[in-house]
């Protein structure tokens, strides 16, 4: 990932002025219209790690397309304006402004369905209610946050820990594979370059282990007794477990720094056997601790999961929730479960309360440590999955409900993390698609149905799925 600044090629196709302009002028004097200048200058305020190339001064299209096409360096468009089609052909994710009043109609203004761009509507005439025109200039903003989104994906390395390079065991599930592996594996990686800029980086999982066990003993301990401080309790586990996950952890974080990567994904747990007699413990806690400090990790190498949290960190400001996806439209509700997640689910300092267990799976006492986290129930929440290979996203909306209420020992079934998920189950089961995104989906709390939209027409991706 690059640290530089967001380029943002903009184009004033026109003044803005309204109809009329001149005698409105000498009618109303008191009345602000502004410039396009003045507009740059307060989209520049709010904008923060973008740098807009381009002036205010009135260009037309055909002599900026020459300027545009080819430059690497240009993340995207901020045009004001109908774009006519030479300009939305470069290929760019752009945010198109109509400007409402300059002329008698929107005409040729539209949507531009079926393409990278999302609209946002901003007159010179500023409304009356100056909280309205605020609202239109935070709009602007936040779509070209989007486009930060996207452009902050450009040259991620994504490693992942299989002995399948590159993708792993655990997805494709086999509804996916449509003309073999081979070919679902290509167009994968390909499409990943192509829209978003990232690459995976595949290391075996004898890597791994070798790091887990040269990890040192006093530092894996210091991190056992943060994590189990931080805990309400512990539960079918002890600190012994608890350290076997820590040195997972160091043994991630160095294997990441050794291949120069920014996220990571791993087989869950040494899943399959393979032959080796000290198998991978429990990466719930490992995977807790990084997405909480905002890196990307999830386990069962699920990299269609972690593209959608890592987009969605960039969106939300926190990697949200993975885990295994159940549609009961009997009572309305979707469940997600898995064992880690970031403790921050708000994306700010906010963490919600957790308690360190065993595996569902395993007796008490063994195979490292995972967490069930108990995230916040009566919040507005937003499932999304990206599928890579279908050029998709899978999107809806709901609030999460308390799970005691639904079924007896909630917390002992399915994964020790669970979200229940108030929404149109009928709908979800009626359009769900096994097929693009196979059977794990992201949780975010907070209402980003909208922004991921906007951010799935700007890569120029399908959304489906929706309830």
């Amino acid at each position: 990932m690059s640290d530089r600044k967001v380029r943002i090629y903009t184009l004033f196709l026109s003044s803005g002025r309204p109809v009329g302009y001149e005698a409105y002028r000498r009618y109303h004097p008191d009345v602000k219209i502004m410039n396009n200048g003045e507009i740059l200058d307060e989209i520049k305020r709010e904008a923060e790690g973008v740098e807009f190339i381009g002036t205010p001064e009135p260009v037309r299209a055909e002599d900026a397309i020459p300027k545009i096409k080819g430059r690497e360096d240009i993340d995207g468009l901020l045009v004001f304006g109908p774009p006519p089609d030479g300009l939305i052909s470069i290929g760019l994710p752009m945010v198109a402004v109509e400007r409402p009043l300059e002329g008698c109609t929107t005409v040729p203004f539209h949507s531009y369905r079926g393409s990278k761009v999302v609209t946002s509507f901003l007159p010179a005439h500023r409304d009356k209610n100056p909280e309205v025109y605020s609202s239109r200039i935070r709009d602007i903003v936040r779509k070209i946050e989007l486009i930060s989104a996207v452009a902050r994906m450009k040259g991620l390395r994504i490693l992942v820990v299989t002995d399948l390079p590159p993708l792993g065991y655990f997805e494709p599930i086999g509804l996916q594979i449509e003309k073999g592996r081979e070919e679902y594996e290509e167009t994968y990686t390909r499409n990943l370059k192509e829209t978003l800029g990232a690459d995976l980086v595949p290391v075996p999982q004898r890597e791994l282990i070798e790091k887990m066990k040269a990890a040192d003993e006093g530092e894996a301990k210091e991190i056992a007794e943060e994590w189990i401080k931080g805990a309400i309790a512990l539960r079918g586990t002890n600190e012994e477990e608890v350290v076997r996950s820590a040195k997972l952890y160091i043994a991630m974080r160095e294997l990441m720094r050794e291949h120069d990567c920014g996220a990571i994904t791993t087989e869950g747990y040494g899943w399959p056997p393979l032959g080796y007699k000290a198998g991978i413990p429990s990466q719930g806690l490992p995977s807790t601790q990084f997405c909480t400090d905002g890196v990307v990790a999830t386990s069962e190498t699920l990299t269609d999961c972690l593209i959608t949290q890592q987009l969605g960190l960039y969106i939300t400001g926190s990697a949200g929730f993975m885990g295994d996806y159940t549609i009961d439209p009997v009572i309305d509700v979707a469940i997600i479960a898995h064992c880690e997640g970031s403790l921050r689910p708000y994306g700010d300092e906010r963490k919600a309360p957790y308690i360190i267990r065993n595996l569902p799976f395993v007796p008490e006492n063994t195979g490292g440590a995972c967490v069930q986290i108990n995230y916040p129930i009566g919040e507005k929440v937003t499932v999304a999955k990206i599928s890579i290979y279908k050029r998709r996203l899978s999107l809806f909306t709901g609030e999460s409900v308390s799970g005691e209420e639904l079924f007896p020992y909630w917390d002992d079934v399915l994964g020790r993390i669970k979200v229940a998920i108030k929404t149109d189950g009928r709908k979800l089961i009626e359009n769900v698609d096994w097929r693009s995104f196979g059977n794990h989906r992201v949780v975010f709390f907070g209402d980003y149905k909208r922004d991921f939209e906007d951010m799935a027409r700007l890569i120029g991706f399908e959304v489906v799925e929706s309830a």
